[in-house]
C-alpha cells in the first residue's frame, strides 16, 4: 500500500511539472520576437489654420469643416513602455469661402486676372488629401490605479513622429456656371491630381497624446488626439501672398511676395491595437518537446486580471468548474 501511495504521487509530481513547462511563458524577456503591435485607427481630421514659419501670426484663408482619416500603426517596444513604429496614412479636408475678396492669390495674381481670365469672388471650395508616412516613438505611462482596485486596465500615452507626405489638392468655384462668367477652368487650382497628377512632398512633425484600455492580453482599445505641422500652404487649394502681389507677374509668382507658413491640422482618432509574439523556433520546439504548449504574454499581461474561473484554472490545471445544466 505504501509503494503504490509512492508511485502515485511520483506520478502526480511527473504530471504536474510536465504541465507547468507547457505553459511557460513565451514572452517573459523583451527580444526581437516579442512586444510587436499593430493599431488601426479612424476619426476626424480638420485643418486648423496656418501658421508663420516665423511664428509671427496665424492666418486662415478658408472656413475648415471637418473629413476623416484613417492609418495602420506597426510598432515594437524596444525599451521598457517605450515604442518605435512605423504609421501609414489618409487625411481629407476640406472647405468653402462664400466671399474670397481678401484672398491675395486669387485676388491679385496674374493668372487668374488677365486679358483673358477674370477672377470674380464667387463662393469656392477646396478638397484635399493627404497621404503619408511616419517614423514615431511612443511612451506608454504607467497605468492608472486605485486604492480599492489596484491596477486599473487604463493608461496614457504620448507619441510623437517625424515623416513625409504627398498632397493632392484642388480648389474651385462651388457653382459650375461660375465659370462662364470668369473664363476660368475647373479646377481654378489643382496638384496632385489630373491635369497634373504629380504629387509633391513635404515634411510633417506629429505630436499625439490619448488613452489606452486594454480589454484582453493581446487587445487595447484606444483613442488619440494629435496635431500634425506640414511644411506645406496650399491644403487649403490657396498659396499665401501679401498684398503686394501685382498681375503683372502671369507665369512664375515671385519668391518676395510668398507669404512662408506651416499648414496646421487636428486629427482625432479611435482605434483598436492587437499585441503580438513571433515564435522562430515553434517548429524546431514541436518536434523535440510535442507536449509543450506557451502560453501568449506580453509586457502589458501583467497589468490585465483575468476572471476569477480563469485565474482558478490557471493555478489548479486540473481544476474543472462545472455550471447549472452540465
Amino acid at each position: 500500500m505504501v509503494l503504490i501511495n509512492r508511485g502515485t504521487i511520483i506520478g502526480i509530481l511527473v504530471l504536474f511539472s510536465l504541465n507547468t513547462l507547457g505553459q511557460g511563458w513565451l514572452t517573459e524577456e523583451n527580444n526581437f520576437e516579442t512586444n510587436w503591435n499593430i493599431s488601426f485607427q479612424i476619426g476626424p481630421t480638420v485643418l486648423l489654420g496656418e501658421l508663420k514659419k516665423d511664428f509671427s501670426g496665424w492666418s486662415n484663408d478658408m472656413n475648415n469643416v471637418a473629413d476623416v482619416g484613417i492609418s495602420i500603426q506597426l510598432a515594437k517596444m524596444v525599451f521598457e513602455r517605450v515604442d518605435f513604429g512605423l504609421e501609414f496614412g489618409f487625411l481629407n479636408f476640406q472647405g468653402y469661402r462664400k466671399n474670397p475678396s481678401n484672398v491675395n492669390y486669387l485676388m491679385l495674381s496674374g493668372y487668374f486676372n488677365n486679358n483673358e481670365v477674370d477672377f470674380q469672388p464667387f463662393p469656392i471650395y477646396y478638397d484635399s488629401d493627404i497621404t503619408h508616412l511616419t517614423l514615431y516613438s511612443k511612451y506608454n505611462f504607467i497605468n492608472f490605479s486605485s486604492f480599492a482596485k489596484g491596477i486599473i486596465k487604463l493608461n496614457i500615452y504620448m507619441r510623437l513622429g517625424v515623416g513625409i507626405i504627398f498632397i493632392s489638392s484642388e480648389m474651385g468655384y462651388s457653382d459650375r456656371e461660375n465659370y462662364q462668367l470668369t473664363g476660368l477652368t475647373h479646377p481654378i487650382y489643382v496638384s496632385g491630381r489630373k491635369p497634373k497628377p504629380i504629387k509633391n512632398s513635404h515634411a510633417i512633425l506629429s505630436p499625439a497624446a490619448g488613452l489606452n484600455y486594454q480589454i484582453s492580453d493581446r487587445v487595447f482599445l484606444s483613442f488619440d488626439a494629435g496635431f500634425q505641422f506640414m511644411s506645406a500652404d496650399y491644403i487649403d487649394g490657396v498659396h499665401n501672398f501679401s498684398k503686394d502681389l501685382t498681375m503683372d507677374n502671369t507665369e512664375e509668382l515671385p519668391n518676395e511676395y510668398r507669404v512662408q507658413v506651416y499648414d496646421v491640422t487636428g486629427k482625432f482618432s479611435f482605434g483598436v491595437t492587437y499585441f503580438f509574439n513571433f515564435d522562430s523556433k515553434k517548429q524546431k520546439r514541436a518536434k523535440a518537446m510535442p507536449w509543450y504548449h506557451n502560453r501568449y504574454r506580453s509586457y502589458y499581461s501583467k497589468y490585465h486580471q483575468g476572471t476569477s474561473k480563469k485565474n482558478r484554472q490557471e493555478r489548479l490545471p486540473f481544476y474543472r468548474e462545472k455550471f447549472e445544466g452540465d
